[in-house]
């Protein structure tokens, strides 16, 4: 397993679209221009596309409505909109938000470090919504958006790292305030606000004006690709001064996540965390997807959405070890 596989845990794209002659999404008012102008043009592109599911944020329940921030399909703020909806594809590596913070949010997700084939996903919807709504564009400005700094191309192109040698030797805040003057954000696993637990981190571009589809590819990739091998270089440094007390703390937390009764998603992400270091290390013969998946299904939402049952904490708790012991079988 390279350090690409160990380290990198998806990518995203995203583009933001907003239609001409049409308020932004927090002065719209009226479902029925909103439906007619919007949600029949996006849908059409997205028929004709991929087969895919629909919400709209007032009707679906709240359960469904957190299981799909947690899978990062939307986002916390389409969740609080009251015109907000999405179209997902089946396959979950394509959605199109519609009246987040602007009338389109479109995005792509894979897993593992792949910026091209996430950018070809969106380019194909956004070339196919093209052809049935009026997207806004300024030959100066680039597209119009409702944050200034994703005028121009209005994209994002965001990584997911594994980054638990750069935390512990006290060098990723260093690196967090070097990269914020490259037009480079590094930020916690739910974005802007969002803690790094179990050592994730978001590593997106600043601005989107000034700058093509392709300038911000490669710049995220040469960054992400300087990250990755300073994590490596990390994770020797550590492995060499704590030797064997880091292997123990590594197996004290695998004989937790395989024995324990019961775990809060905080100490499930603690000690998932060391146990991913120790399969980048070579100390545990794991699948490192299936521990980056269960980042996301013990979350408290998607267990209730996985189980189909409504679960308090102590319940949560007590299902969350299972899952994760099933998958260290």
């Amino acid at each position: 397993m390279n350090i690409f596989e160990t380290t990198v845990v998806s990518t995203r794209i995203r583009l933001a679209r907003n239609i001409n002659n049409l308020p932004f999404p927090r002065r719209l008012k009226g479902e029925e221009e909103i439906y007619s102008v919007l949600y029949a043009g996006v849908k059409k592109s997205c028929d004709k596309l991929f087969s895919n599911d629909f919400y709209q944020m007032s009707t679906i329940n709240e359960l469904l409505s957190q299981s799909l921030v947690e899978r990062h399909l939307i986002s916390k703020n389409l969740q609080k909109s009251p015109y907000g909806a999405v179209f997902i594809s089946k396959a979950e590596d394509i959605s199109v938000m519609v009246n987040e913070e602007d009338h389109l949010r479109i995005q792509s997700i894979i897993r593992g470090f792949h910026l091209e084939d996430a950018y070809n996903n969106v380019a194909k919807v956004d070339g196919e919504i093209k052809k049935n709504l009026d997207v806004a564009f300024d030959s100066r400005l680039g597209y119009l958006t409702s944050c200034p700094t994703n005028l121009g191309s209005g994209m994002r192109a965001s990584v997911m790292l594994f980054l638990p040698g750069l935390t512990m030797t006290n060098k990723i805040e260093s690196i967090i305030l070097k990269y914020q003057g490259y037009g480079i954000t590094i930020r916690g696993i739910y974005g802007e606000g969002s803690k790094a637990e179990g050592y994730l981190y978001q590593v997106s571009n600043q601005a989107a004006i000034s700058l093509s589809e392709s300038e911000i590819l490669n710049k995220v990739k040469k960054v992400v690709e300087t990250l990755v091998n300073l994590e490596n270089d990390a994770r020797r440094e550590i492995e060499r001064i704590q030797g064997l007390e880091l292997k123990n703390s590594i197996m004290i937390s695998y004989g937790i996540l395989k024995y324990a009764c019961m775990m809060s998603s905080q100490e499930l992400m603690q000690n998932l965390a060391l146990v991913k270091l120790g399969v980048a290390l070579g100390y545990l013969k794991l699948n490192m997807e299936n521990l980056n998946n269960l980042t996301i299904n013990t979350q408290p939402a998607m267990m209730c959405y996985i189980t189909k049952t409504q679960m308090n904490a102590k319940q949560r708790d007590l299902v969350r070890v299972k899952m994760v012991q099933d998958i260290l079988k």
